[in-house]
């Protein structure tokens, strides 16, 4: 989520299971002054909140409610209109064939009658092709997901390849280049072979997906030895990095480059498994390679420890959002974790205003990615 909160739905699943999942998230980010804080205090509990459906469904309900009102303003920018609620959507998901799942039928019986709207509601996005508005293009499902990657596996993805350079950026000065990105253009691949589709949609299913990417990206950059003067960044899945294909690539790079690689994770992709990531960290720093999370939001800089998982880089989507939604006390707490960090360490990503640089200069940020980095470079 984007608060940086999970929520967690299972079935059938054993209470000791939970808390070793539990358990293995809290080890990621174990030094964090916020969780010390909060064990001194012996508020640990607070950490996780735990709903049993069976008999808690209608405080679950009401919690999932107010999430879904939290979060309409960042929605609100850009859409507007009435929003189904979730019981709408619910209902919208069922079949007109009731008798497919005794266990949806007692859900739906659970649902409270929903309450008169007294304003119009914000409009929010589906999950679900057949109840998308005509305006939103819909998440790839396994059958797109199937044409994309035999289509990309028979492509030639070179000219498909973008870069930009991530740079130290300070007042009076040129932007000075720290390493440069090169990564797979997603619009491109979406536009030229899955047109109408948001092949991004399906968190799950993009995941899968970029895998196909690392291995294409890594034979076009070995096969035209594109590697740049500096140090090179590529994205990487954590699953990648034990394949056989990702040690040819680096084998390869080597001799084509005196400059370690940086690889940069998804949080998302790092979360998913911690015990694989911790696997693959380990073989990354026995090959000299850096490794930089990537797609994390500003708050996730309270808790997470960089030294902790050993990683060299963090790299935070700017999100203008971030304006109006983060107070002046927050502000404090995120350049002080920013300064624990190090400067040098934490990069804002996307940054395709002037007023995105302006906003990481008054945290102490001084490394910057996006179209905006690019054009004054190319001012210099």
């Amino acid at each position: 989520m984007r608060n940086f909160d999970f929520v967690f739905v299972c079935k059938d699943c054993p209470h000791t299971k939970l808390e070793q999942a539990k358990f293995d998230a809290l080890r990621a980010v174990g030094d964090s002054p916020i969780l010390k804080q909060i064990i001194e205090t012996s508020q640990d509990d607070e950490i996780c909140d735990w709903y049993d459906l069976a008999v808690e469904y209608d405080v679950f309900y009401e919690l999932v409610e107010k999430l879904r009102r939290d979060f309409s303003s960042d929605a609100a920018e850009n859409e507007s209109g009435n929003t189904p609620n979730l019981q709408k959507l619910m209902a919208n998901l069922d079949p007109e064939n009731d008798s497919e799942s005794p266990e949806i039928a007692i859900v739906k019986s659970a649902l409270p009658t929903p309450e008169k709207p007294v304003a119009p509601e914000i409009k929010t996005v589906p999950q679900y092709e057949h109840i998308f508005p005509k305006d939103i293009k819909p998440s790839i499902g396994p059958m797109e997901l199937d044409k994309l990657e035999r289509n990309i596996l028979n492509m030639d993805m070179y000219n498909l390849i973008d870069q930009q350079n991530i740079c130290v950026v300070m007042d009076n000065m040129a932007p000075q280049v720290v390493f440069t990105k090169k990564y797979i253009s997603l619009a491109e691949v979406n536009n030229s072979i899955l047109p109408g589709y948001n092949i991004a949609g399906d968190k799950w299913l993009f995941q899968r997906l970029t895998k196909t990417f690392d291995q294409k990206l890594m034979q076009a950059l070995i096969d035209y030895k594109s590697f740049p003067q500096n140090v090179l960044s590529i994205n990487m899945n954590v699953s990648t990095i034990s394949t056989k294909a990702f040690d040819n690539f680096i084998s390869k790079q080597k001799s084509l480059s005196e400059h370690p690689l940086v690889l940069e994770i998804p949080l998302f992709d790092i979360m998913s498994d911690l015990t694989e990531y911790y696997r693959a960290q380990e073989k990354i720093d026995n090959l000299g390679c850096k490794i930089c999370i990537c797609k994390m939001d500003v708050q996730s800089l309270y808790v997470l420890d960089r030294e902790l998982i050993n990683v060299d880089f963090l790299k935070i989507r700017w999100n203008k959002n971030y304006l109006n939604s983060i107070s002046n006390e927050n502000k404090e707490r995120i350049a002080s974790a920013i300064k624990a960090q190090g400067k040098m360490r934490v990069v804002l990503s996307d940054c395709d205003t002037e007023q995105a640089i302006k906003f990481g200069k008054s945290l102490g940020i001084v490394m910057y990615q996006g179209f905006e980095i690019d054009k004054l470079q190319k001012l210099q």
